[in-house]
């Protein structure tokens, strides 16, 4: 995904959320030009009263000493709604990407998650969708006030003085081209900095995997050089970051002190009568203009506060568009009817096959060398992968990798699906595993906890007892017997046959097979599925 095309995809999750968000959004604008109303009044309020102080040397009258609390009272309880709406927003809008990301994830599996480090999702769950949510809650909204207020503010001076209300609205647009000129390699930066401290993470976590193995081998001084040039460079990525970061505030602050402290002498001198260009000014007129011009300021300056929000959403948006409008075709509950494809391309891996035939009662043996595309292929069928074709029926997968979650052993047997005991019973003991069950504190009850005290072999026999269980038609088996000894790969696919007779079975595996079970086979050799 490129830059250019990250923006729109921002601009796409903005328009995607619902109503309700979109209203907070337009209200969130709404409450910033009212606080800036209120600004805007207040001034106005306490130049009249500085005027009837100094000029009039009269106490400064009811009306406006109601006005002045009126309206500060009004920015106070504004701005305390503005900052509450906004914190909700914000919360609602990274709860709404993190359960868009969560669905990705669930329905993709081991297929999406191995494809890149553990650190690097946990540098997407707490780094990339914050930021993603900062833009939509936060910039959108200060963007919007930084073009409306300026124009509020400036309609307010003109009938004080047009000549400096003319002068502001030429000179504003070049606050935000300089803040554009400076930032406009920000994303790119933020970009190459997540990297760098993803490899670091990454890199950081592996050697502590492996600390016995290097403390076997001795090699601790030289992991600890890479990780030290690892560190430097993360560092000189970061403070390119802060320093363009500091770079723009202070462009920013430049050009709105310069033009406030134009704005300040030009109307000294008028008060003075030393510069009589344009309408002469009154005191309470030249106040109001003095507080009022670092206003028209001051939500470009806000907005220059957050760019830095923009070039990390933008280096968000490139990691986080693929994964969640990754399309995924929607499972359909009924019997598997069959398929019939031409020319199955997958994205990205390069698997493709010319043509490929399934029907319904079909066993279809899949055989090829490790590395040939069969749990590619596997995953394709499923809609885990980007690909031309998917089964838009339901369908099961066993994987190499069985998934063990932290719930019970009843959880992990149903997987939402209610069994009684005796079935749940019969099927441990169907796959070897009721004496071990019968073992634990609870039996059925026992909590697996985040690291169960199982073997590969017994974790994969408790995947298989999951098949044993489901009653889906479509049945992809990726090695299923992949951590068994070789007695107990002959008596589980002998079981796996008995059960599975009538429906429709793609097996890979490398372990021999009984060449009678299967009516198709499939060859797969570099990336390339062909139907024997």
């Amino acid at each position: 995904m490129t830059k250019d095309a990250a923006t729109p995809a921002l601009s796409t999750w903005l328009s995607q959320q619902g109503s309700t968000k979109r209203t907070a959004l337009h209200l969130l604008t709404a409450l910033g030009l009212a606080i800036f109303a209120c600004q805007l009044g207040l001034f106005w309020f306490v130049s009249v009263a500085a005027d009837a102080l100094i000029v009039s040397k009269q106490p400064v009258n009811s009306a406006t000493l109601s006005g002045v609390m009126l309206t500060a009272g009004m920015w106070l309880g504004f701005d305390y709604a503005k900052q509450q709406l906004t914190q909700r927003t914000y919360l609602q809008l990274c709860q709404h990407l993190q359960s868009r990301l969560h669905w990705q994830l669930q329905n993709g599996q081991l297929a999406l998650v191995r494809r890149h480090p553990t650190f690097y999702w946990q540098q997407l769950w707490s780094q990339h969708i914050p930021a993603t949510a900062e833009f939509l809650s936060r910039y959108q909204v200060q963007k919007q006030l930084a073009v409306l207020a300026p124009l509020l503010a400036i309609i307010c001076l003109w009938p004080a003085s047009w000549l400096i209300a003319v002068l502001m609205l030429f000179t504003l647009p070049v606050v935000p081209l300089f803040m554009y000129l400076v930032g406009s390699g920000a994303a790119s930066l933020h970009r190459r900095h997540f990297t760098a401290l993803t490899r670091l993470g990454s890199l950081f976590a592996d050697r502590l995997k492996a600390a016995d193995l290097l403390l076997i081998h001795q090699a601790h001084s030289g992991q600890q050089r890479l990780l030290e040039d690892a560190s430097d460079e993360l560092n000189r990525r970061t403070m390119k970051v802060v320093s363009l970061a500091f770079l723009s505030s202070s462009v920013l602050d430049f050009f709105a002190t310069l033009a406030v402290a134009l704005v300040a002498v030009f109307v000294g001198f008028n008060l003075l009568s030393e510069l009589q260009i344009g309408p002469a000014l009154n005191l309470q007129q030249g106040l109001f203009i003095l507080l009022v011009a670092p206003l028209c300021f001051s939500e470009l300056k806000a907005l220059g506060r957050l760019y830095h929000q923009k070039a990390a959403a933008e280096a968000a948006a490139m990691e986080l568009h693929p994964l969640l409008e990754m399309p995924l075709p929607p499972t359909t509950p009924g019997q598997f009817s069959g398929l019939d494809w031409v020319a199955l391309q997958a994205r990205p891996p390069g698997l493709h096959a010319r043509r490929l035939t399934l029907q319904a009662g079909d066993w279809v043996q899949l055989s090829g060398p490790s590395g040939s595309g069969k749990t590619l292929l596997l995953e394709c069928l499923l809609g885990q992968r980007p690909c031309s074709h998917s089964i838009q029926s339901q369908a099961v997968l066993l994987t190499q990798q069985a998934v063990i979650t932290p719930l019970s052993l009843r959880d992990n047997l149903c997987l939402g699906h209610q069994h009684n005991d005796d079935r749940l019973w019969q099927v441990l003991a169907q796959v070897e595993l009721s004496d071990w069950a019968k073992s634990l504190p609870h039996c059925l009850d026992s909590i697996m906890g985040e690291h169960p005290a199982l073997s590969g072999g017994q974790a994969q026999r408790l995947a298989l007892a999951r098949i044993l269980l489901s009653d889906t038609h479509l049945v992809l088996l990726d090695e299923p017997t992949a951590h068994l000894t070789n007695e107990q790969h002959q008596r589980l696919c002998h079981l796996l046959r008995l059960h599975l007779a009538d429906r429709t079975v793609v097996w890979a595996s490398h372990k021999p097979l009984p060449a009678q079970w299967f009516n198709r086979h499939w060859q797969a050799d570099r990336l390339e599925i062909t139907c024997l």
